[in-house]
């Protein structure tokens, strides 16, 4: 492909965090793709199952803003011009506090040092502007936000199969291993635990 055309397919990004004046960029983004993921509105991963079931999709679009609307919520969108075109979820393992629950994670002795201070769940892009590097451009503006708010260590969960070839929810391991994650170990047949430990920036940045 022609350097020029390669240009053409890498759009000009800006990012903001998830909050009270960028929510209803993050609500277009979901409400185009019906909540994402059968009306998940990136809720599954901050609560129990069964709450998750109980609230099914208006209740969690109702959860996810509650959340944006009292500054809880955290995230990074992607925006090109001022579209919303791609969403990378994260917080404190008490927010995102689905994977403390699965049996694997339970079950691993993790020293003091590398347990989390921050965990990366979701990666989401448009449906009309992948395969141009979005992803992992939201991937980067979050670790850089990660940075500024103190850094810490950060745990990540690709989906990492050779029978899964398109994964547009949490990222692959590949895009994690291009941003310094190394792999802990492996929690499903499926399923990788990641981890990096990202340098706190200074105010001046």
């Amino acid at each position: 492909m022609k350097e020029d055309a390669m240009e053409d397919l890498t759009p000009e990004l800006t990012f903001r965090p998830l909050g009270h004046e960028t929510w209803p960029d993050f609500e277009t983004l979901f409400a185009k793709h019906r909540g994402v993921q059968g009306g998940c509105w990136c809720v599954y991963y901050l609560c129990k199952s069964t709450d998750f079931n109980r609230m099914g999709p208006e209740g969690r679009h109702a959860f996810q803003k509650e959340l944006a609307l009292s500054g809880r919520a955290q995230g990074m969108i992607a925006y090109e011009g001022e579209t919303p075109v791609g969403w990378c979820q994260f917080g404190p393992p008490d927010v995102i506090c689905q994977y403390s629950r699965g049996r694997a994670y339970s079950k691993l002795d993790i020293a003091p040092e590398d347990r989390p201070d921050w965990r990366i769940s979701c990666l989401f892009t448009d449906k009309h502007r992948r395969s141009r590097g979005i992803a992992i451009r939201t991937l980067h503006a979050a670790l850089l936000e990660i940075a500024r708010r103190g850094g810490g260590v950060v745990e990540a969960f690709p989906l990492d199969s050779p029978k899964i070839k398109h994964n547009v929810f949490t990222g692959s391991a590949d895009m994690y291993r291009r941003e310094g994650f190394t792999e802990v170990t492996r929690l499903t047949e499926n399923k990788l635990l990641m981890r990096k430990r990202v340098e706190p920036l200074g105010n001046e940045l």
